[in-house]
């Protein structure tokens, strides 16, 4: 079989390929448009297929610089469908890898492990047969709310003043705007287009998204997705109800409660009130003691494990 060595290029068909050797792979969900996004927000290079000479997938490679760690870059695990040559997987890796040691931006190579893939055993083998050792471990803390209980919270004097309504087309500027200004939510989109296309195409055409004002000045928001449960974005057998995002202006951190309390009202609006409403957010630690807490409280879930080379 002739194999097909090639870097990205858009607009060829690669992104849809991508999502079937990752699900194949992987056993988890992915969508065409978000790996769109993410391979156009950095060079050719860092996105690498094999492929048959009669176009069909085998495998792929990717690599990403971290946002939050200055100079470190993650190499991702050579992805490849069943029956695909063992050596088409090694090198891939290997010319990933040899092209990211010769990069002035790469001081460390990093790579992560998403826990709930089906092969996960597996890429813990290979990578640590390449000299990975654990680094960090990335956890959720998931709390569940029930929507009618939250709808009747009382509201403080500080955001009492605060009116919400839904959020429409006509409002998609303004959800862009509040992405923007938040800081810990701004980083989340690699490019302009990806932050239109999500709030525009997805968030506002499923509907659900509820803006806070303060008077005329919107200063939070977010959108209910019904989820059911996909081991990447929800693990467990239970549906749930999720903030698919959350924009707080800066200086008003006291208007999150606010925003539960309009999200829980339009859960009671789209008639799924007996279905809990889930908030989580993401943290990392390298802590003994969270291990152990994981492993006795079932609001923190384990979720992925980083692994770092100690030497470029």
């Amino acid at each position: 079989m002739k194999i097909i060595y090639q870097t990205y290029e858009p607009d060829k068909g690669l992104d849809e390929l991508q999502v079937k050797i990752y699900s194949e792979a992987s056993g988890l969900p992915a969508r065409a448009e978000e790996i769109r996004q993410r391979n156009l927000s950095r060079q050719p290079e860092m996105t690498r297929y094999a492929l048959t000479d009669k176009g069909e997938p085998l495998a792929y490679i990717t690599a990403r610089d971290s946002s939050s760690e200055l100079g470190r870059t993650y190499i991702g695990y050579p992805w490849t469908m069943p029956g695909a040559p063992s050596e088409v997987q090694t090198k891939l890796f290997n010319d990933m890898f040899e092209y990211l040691k010769k990069r002035e931006n790469t001081l460390e190579i990093a790579t992560t492990v998403v826990l709930t893939a089906k092969i996960a055993d597996q890429q813990f083998d290979f990578f640590k047969s390449k000299g990975f050792v654990e680094k960090n471990r990335l956890y959720r803390y998931n709390l569940d709310f029930d929507a009618i209980e939250v709808s009747t919270w009382k509201k403080s004097k500080e955001i009492s003043n605060f009116n919400s309504r839904g959020a429409t087309l006509d409002d998609l500027d303004l959800l862009i705007e509040l992405s923007q200004a938040d800081t810990y939510l701004n980083p989340a989109f690699p490019t302009p287009e990806a932050r239109e296309i999500y709030f525009r195409d997805r968030v506002l055409k499923d509907g659900h998204a509820v803006i806070v004002f303060d008077n005329s000045q919107p200063i939070a928001a977010s959108a209910l997705l019904r989820l059911k449960p996909n081991q990447l974005y929800l693990t467990g057998k239970e549906e749930r109800i999720v903030m698919r995002f959350t924009a707080i202006r800066p200086g008003y951190r006291h208007a999150w409660k606010r925003l539960l309390i309009a999200m829980a009202n339009e859960v009671q609006a789209a008639g799924w009130a007996k279905i809990p409403l889930r908030l989580s957010f993401n943290f990392q630690t390298s802590a003994p003691l969270a291990i152990t807490l994981a492993e006795m409280q079932p609001e923190l879930e384990l979720f992925e494990v980083i692994l770092t080379l100690p030497n470029k």
